[in-house]
């Protein structure tokens, strides 16, 4: 009887073991195929705005992040513009007519899960008329068509200082922006509003709607010589856009279950 108690202990300490070792080398497989997983999936491109907030987050553990525009599109672009190092854009059409128009989108669509997203475009030559726009819009907006002036999309153009949605016809909003100048274009989806910039300045609230469907950043150029440079995020910004993400969220959680309305921001950033 003992003997056999004996071996029934042994057999159980035999198989905790193996158990044990499996649970081991499962860890160990889980860890190894998590690193690699890692290295060929490397965290997307993060602009400081959105560091610590949920997008970073997530990205810095799921094996599924969520992209954010990095350069533009050579595929979605117009044959009138010619891409420079994937954020630079010169016009090289005819220029004629409003029918001459280029636009390009971005490699990448707006997440909705930034809560709020911003980048900014700096006019390196007005060209000869400095029918420059800036904005953003679906896929479905022809790229021989400047920013606002099709359905699903917004733009604030340099040569008027107008806004364009959805519509051929724009609206007063803004001064004009040429040679030197840096416009800006934010979309905060925390409370369903979009606004522009120039030189660092917040020009006030252009929309308090939100097209649904994937939004891309985009640009329209139409005379000679138009130079521009975007940029996503990968250098530091005219517009203090820390500041306003910062007071933005914090608003949004304050406000949760309550009306929308724009974070209240120190007057610096108008």
């Amino acid at each position: 009887m003992y003997i056999l108690k004996e071996k029934i202990l042994t057999i159980i300490k035999f198989l905790t073991n193996l158990l044990q070792n499996f649970r081991n080398t499962i860890t160990n497989h889980y860890f190894n195929m998590t690193q690699i997983t890692k290295l060929n999936n490397p965290q997307p491109f993060i602009p400081n705005y959105l560091r610590d907030t949920w997008i970073d987050k997530h990205n810095k553990t799921s094996f599924k992040p969520i992209d954010l525009p990095t350069r533009w599109n050579p595929n979605e672009c117009s044959t009138n513009l010619e891409i420079q190092d994937g954020l630079g854009l010169l016009y090289i059409g005819l220029g004629r007519n409003i029918w001459d128009t280029g636009a390009v989108r971005a490699n990448c669509p707006i997440p909705f899960e930034a809560g709020i997203y911003y980048f900014e475009m700096e006019v390196i030559d007005m060209g000869e008329r400095g029918n420059i726009g800036l904005g953003f819009g679906k896929k479905s907006c022809p790229l021989t068509r400047m920013p606002g002036w099709e359905r699903d999309s917004i733009g604030y153009h340099g040569d008027d200082g107008l806004i364009f949605f959805q519509s051929p016809i724009g609206r007063e909003y803004g001064a004009l922006y040429s040679t030197g100048d840096i416009a800006g274009c934010g979309i905060n989806f925390l409370n369903g509003t979009v606004f522009f910039t120039k030189n660092g300045i917040h020009l006030g609230i252009a929309s308090t709607y939100i097209f649904d469907g994937d939004l891309y950043p985009t640009v329209g150029l139409i005379s000679p010589r138009e130079c521009v440079e975007i940029n996503f995020g990968q250098k530091p910004f005219k517009f203090d856009i820390d500041q306003y993400a910062k007071y933005a969220f914090a608003d949004a959680e304050n406000q949760k279950g309550k009306i929308k309305k724009d974070p209240i921001l120190p007057s610096n950033l108008y």
